[in-house]
């Protein structure tokens, strides 16, 4: 019959608040220099921007900021601010919106070439068992059955395939490829995730110009910021969706 997918409910176990802290969030490869991971992020600088504090302050302190502002806007009668009227201001709403469509093309140039190299292909004999363990174990090399994933039991990781061996820190080896996180998500999701925290200069622009920020905006902007941590900090695979697909439609807008 071949393989097969068995869908189950997550255990309630791992809704509990605060988190686990295990197992902490794997660095991209640091030896690739290629599309995937052009170069080196230090372990601790690169789960330190994980932390919960940081998109949870900043979301707060973001919907405040853009809710006092809309009631600053209202009390002034809806006027743009002077700064609004400048050439300068209108120099950076261009060089702002040729960044981050600039950045979101080359995340989603980066994305393709993950989803790429993990997809085993229409013709593959292990079917829609085999695209799902590509795109949904995000660890260790390419191959039905050979994923590295997390014991959260045991707080170790694990392979099943004996022929195949995690790294010397017991973690999935850096140097596996073939699966989402080493071919670009760890890289990539870590910036995009970033990124969500400068996105919120599109809400600065429009209350500077005078204008109301709606409430899906705020919605917006502050949940991207908590999924991308979420997904990055615990490289949960339907991050690699959020990813994708957002940075795509970010670069066409």
């Amino acid at each position: 019959m071949g393989p097969s997918v068995h869908v189950t409910l997550p255990d309630w176990s791992l809704f509990k608040f605060p988190p686990d802290p295990y197992p902490p969030a794997l660095p991209p490869p640091s030896d690739q220099g290629t599309l995937a991971s052009p170069f080196p992020i230090d372990f601790n600088t690169y789960n330190n921007v994980l932390s919960p504090r940081l998109p949870v302050t900043f979301a707060i302190c973001y919907a405040v900021v853009t809710t006092f502002m809309n009631f600053v806007n209202r009390r002034r009668g809806m006027k743009p601010f002077w700064i609004s009227k400048t050439r300068p201001f209108f120099a950076f709403i261009i060089l702002h919106n040729v960044a981050l469509a600039l950045f979101s093309a080359v995340t989603f140039a980066a994305m393709l070439r993950a989803l790429m190299h993990t997809w085993p292909g229409w013709q593959s004999d292990t079917g829609f068992a085999g695209a799902a363990d590509a795109l949904c174990k995000m660890h260790g090399p390419r191959g039905l059955g050979d994923a590295a994933t997390y014991n959260s039991a045991s707080n170790l990781w694990e392979i099943k395939n004996r022929l195949i061996h995690l790294g010397d820190d017991g973690s999935p080896d850096s140097t596996d490829v073939g699966r989402l996180w080493n071919e670009g998500l760890a890289f990539w999701g870590w910036f995009f995730y970033l990124s969500k925290f400068y996105e919120v200069v599109d809400t600065l622009i429009i209350v500077l110009k005078g204008k109301r920020s709606v409430t899906l905006q705020k919605f917006h902007h502050a949940g991207a910021m908590l999924c991308m941590w979420a997904g990055m900090r615990y490289m949960s695979p339907p991050i690699w969706m959020f990813v994708f697909v957002n940075s795509g439609i970010h670069a066409l807008m």
